[in-house]
C-alpha cells in the first residue's frame, strides 16, 4: 500500500500496521512504508505530530528496525502527563493514522561492508530504541564486525525491546554481547547493579564490558550518563570524532520554546532575514528573545521542528549569510557545525541580516 501524498509541510500520513505492548509502560508501533521517501538509516527518528483539543503536538521517536530495509517501527515509553504518548499507548489502533516527517537524524554513521570492526554501545531506557537499530544493521551489513552493548534500565521488568534484542544475538550468534546493568535490582555483583556514574562506567571499560578500543561507540540515554561515559572512553584512548551520542532528555528546559511570541505595535525588529524553505525564499523581521525558528515561523508555518529544546536536530539548517550563535547543541556534530548547520530553534543573530537554508 502506498502512503498518502505529502503535504505542503513536507508530512506525510503513515498508516499503523501493527501494535505491540511491549513492557508495561511502552508500546511498538509499525507503520505502513510503501512510500520509499520515507528510507531511513539506522539511527534516525520520526516526527510525528497530532492535534489535542485544538493544539498541535510533535513528539520526535527513534526507528528501532534494521536500515534500510527493515519495517518503519518506532517504540515509545508512557511519559507520565505526557499526552502524545499516553495517547498512543492508550488509545492509537491499527489502521489510524499519523502525519510525519521524512526520518531524519545524526546518530548514524557510514556502513562499510567490506571489512570488520569492533563496536561499543550504551543504551538507558527507552536510549535502546535507536541502539537497537545501530546493532541490528550494524551486524546485518558487516558480516565481520562485533558488538558489546551495556544496557541500562531501572530493573528487568522495565526493560524494552527485550525480545528484539535476542533475536539480534540469535542470528548473529558470537557477534553481540549484552550486558544488562539494572540502578533498582540487584544482579550477582555489583559491578551491574546501581547508578552508572562516572566510576562505575571506568569500571565497565576496564573490565571489557564497554571496550574503549572499539573503532566507533553509540551512546543514548539521559545527558549526565552520556556525559559521563564519552568522557570516559575519550579518556581511556577512543578517538572523540568515533563516539556518537543521542540524549533523549536535556536539563537546559530554558532554551526551549512553545511558540513565536505575540509582536505589537511597540515590538521593534533586531535583525532581519531571509529563510529558504521546500523551494521558496521569505523574508521575517526577528524581535528580541526570538529564535530564529521563532522568527520564521511568523512567516512560514511549515518550517519543520519538533522538540524545541537543541536534541533532536528537525530544525536545522545551513546559514548562507551573517552569523548566528547557538545556546545549546545536542543535535549537530561538529563536522556539520564547521559546514555552517545550526539548530534555528536554539540559534540567535550576531549579525544585522542573516539567511537561513532548510533545504540544505
Amino acid at each position: 500500500m502506498a502512503t498518502s501524498p505529502t503535504s505542503a509541510d513536507g508530512f506525510t500520513p503513515l498508516t499503523v500496521t501493527a501494535i505491540e505492548h511491549d513492557t508495561d509502560d511502552s508500546v511498538v508501533v509499525t507503520f505502513d512504508r510503501g512510500d520509499q521517501r520515507l528510507r531511513f538509516e539506522h539511527g534516525q527518528h520520526l516526527t510525528l505530530r497530532r492535534e489535542f483539543d485544538g493544539v498541535e503536538l510533535r513528539r520526535s521517536y527513534s526507528i528501532c528496525s534494521r536500515a534500510p530495509d527493515g519495517p518503519l517501527r518506532i517504540a515509545m515509553r508512557r511519559v507520565p502527563g505526557g499526552v502524545f504518548s499516553t495517547w498512543a499507548s492508550t488509545e492509537l489502533r491499527v489502521g489510524d493514522q499519523i502525519d510525519a516527517l521524512p526520518p531524519i537524524g545524526n546518530f548514524t554513521h557510514r556502513i562499510d561492508p567490506s571489512i570488520g570492526r569492533s563496536y561499543t554501545a550504551l543504551a538507558a531506557g527507552s536510549g535502546i530504541t535507536p541502539i537497537l537499530s545501530i546493532v541490528s544493521t550494524i551486524l546485518a551489513a558487516e558480516p565481520e564486525s562485533r558488538v558489546s552493548l551495556v544496557y541500562v534500565n531501572r530493573t528487568s521488568r522495565s526493560a524494552m525491546l527485550l525480545d528484539e534484542l535476542q533475536d539480534v544475538r540469535d542470528r548473529h550468534l558470537g557477534r553481540l554481547s549484552i550486558a544488562f546493568a539494572f540502578t533498582r535490582e540487584e544482579t550477582a555483583g555489583d559491578l551491574l547493579s546501581g547508578r552508572p556514574d562516572r566510576d562505575r562506567i571506568e569500571r565497565w571499560i576496564e573490565t571489557g564490558l564497554l571496550p574503549a578500543d572499539a573503532d566507533h561507540a553509540f551512546l543514548c540515554g539521559p545527558l549526565e550518563l552520556t556525559n559521563d561515559a564519552r568522557a570516559a572512553l575519550i579518556e581511556a584512548g577512543l578517538p572523540g570524532d568515533h563516539v556518537h551520542r543521542e540524549i533523549f532528555t536535556t536539563k537546559q528546559q530554558g532554551t526551549a520554546t512553545l511558540a513565536p511570541q505575540e509582536i505589537t505595535e511597540e515590538s521593534v525588529a533586531v535583525a532581519t532575514g531571509r529563510a529558504t524553505l521546500h523551494g521558496r525564499t521569505s523574508t521575517f523581521d526577528l524581535y528580541e528573545g526570538d529564535s530564529v525558528l521563532d522568527a520564521v515561523q511568523r512567516v512560514r508555518p511549515d518550517a519543520p521542528f519538533s522538540c524545541r529544546s537543541g536534541v533532536c536536530s528537525t530544525c536545522q539548517a545551513v546559514v548562507r549569510e551573517g552569523a548566528v550563535e547557538m545556546a545549546v547543541n545536542y543535535g549537530l556534530s561538529a563536522d556539520e557545525v564547521a559546514r555552517g548547520y545550526v539548530l534555528t530553534c536554539q540559534s540567535q543573530p550576531t549579525t544585522p541580516t542573516i539567511d537561513v537554508d532548510y533545504d540544505a
